[in-house]
């Protein structure tokens, strides 16, 4: 019984970020290219053009800021990789806007880069731990999204696979590179298996 329950989870976690990822593929494409102009560089700005448009083409429902659905007792409670006690990247954060479908994003420009963080199922709803349903993405200068663990990924936060999404490590922040794995359907610690049959 216990293997069935673990199989359904897994199966709910991948049909719910395949369905995010698409979503927010499709809105980065719709974005008019002149838009991407407006990236910041300005720490902390997420009012830009780009992600008010970003936010609209993902369905966003309103404005209000939701990150403190995250909070107990006025404290971030999110879990690692592997479901222990872990917190937020303090460069990317958490999502911000709540979407038609429940799911949440959030974007700014921190730390000298652009970030785009999805919740596949929102915080209202478990398991709300990194590489389960909380995945991070970089953007480049022309807005294209880079999951945060590609080789692709440059910036030095999160740079380390092997500390931020693996079963082995005991990083507090560990699954804040799991979404490269994630879009490629690897196992991080298997190659021979997909992202979704290892998912602790």
């Amino acid at each position: 019984m216990p293997s069935l329950i673990a199989k359904h989870y897994r199966k709910v976690m991948e049909t719910k970020f395949k369905k995010s990822y698409s979503i927010l593929q499709q809105a980065l494409y719709s974005i008019d290219p002149n838009i991407y102009a407006t990236l910041s560089s300005s720490a902390g700005d997420a009012d830009t053009e780009f992600f008010t448009d970003l936010y609209n083409k993902y369905n966003v429902v309103n404005d209000k800021n939701v990150r403190d659905l995250y909070k107990r007792n006025n404290l971030i409670v999110i879990k690692t990789y592997t479901k222990k006690s872990g917190d937020m990247n303090q460069c990317a954060q958490l999502p911000t806007r709540i979407a038609y479908d429940g799911s949440a994003i959030g974007g700014m420009y921190n730390c000298s880069g652009n970030w785009i963080v999805i919740d596949t199922n929102g915080p209202k709803q478990a398991p709300n731990a990194l590489g389960h349903d909380i995945f991070y993405f970089s953007l480049s200068e022309e807005g294209k999204l880079i999951p945060v663990g590609s080789s692709e990924y440059t910036h030095w936060e999160m740079k380390q696979n092997s500390t931020y999404c693996s079963k082995n490590s005991d990083n507090i922040r560990n699954g804040a590179s799991c979404a490269y794995f994630a879009v490629a359907n690897i196992c991080p610690d298997d190659s021979s298996k997909t992202y979704w049959e290892c998912l602790p």
